[in-house]
């Protein structure tokens, strides 16, 4: 089994990233693009980063690629969001709700998304502080 990590666009803002990431969810699913390159189908958890902390985790419960039958992505305000997730890109759906990482770990920013094991990552130096 395997995890993934992504960050979150820095230029959200806190409270609106409070909202997403709660325990309750602001939606009854989560679908996080993961561009067109085949990940692993046995994912259990997509974790992700924010101005280099690590918030936490969705649990996956399936991995598909979009054949243009994935639901129109909306916002909090439910207005239909103006991006969209391109047609043949591999998409983790997630269940509602984020487990937060209580304790303080942090991660640099990077672009995509990469394989990911917390524990490993937790015993390198650059995870105890900000850089």
């Amino acid at each position: 089994m395997a995890d993934i990590i992504k960050t979150w666009p820095a230029t959200v803002g806190a409270r609106k990233v409070a909202q997403i990431f709660s325990q309750n969810g602001c939606f009854a699913k989560y679908y996080f693009s993961l561009g067109p390159g085949q990940p692993h189908l046995s994912i259990e958890r997509i974790w992700f980063t924010w101005h280099g902390r690590i918030l936490g985790y969705f649990e996956v419960e399936k991995i598909v690629c979009n054949d243009g039958s994935l639901p129109s992505l909306r916002s909090i305000s439910n207005e239909e969001s103006a991006w969209q997730i391109r047609k043949d890109a591999w998409v983790a759906v997630c269940k509602t709700g984020c487990h937060r990482l209580r304790e303080r770990v942090f991660m640099d920013s990077f672009r995509g998304w990469h394989y990911f094991d917390l524990a490993s990552y937790c015993e390198k130096p650059e995870s105890k502080h900000r850089i």
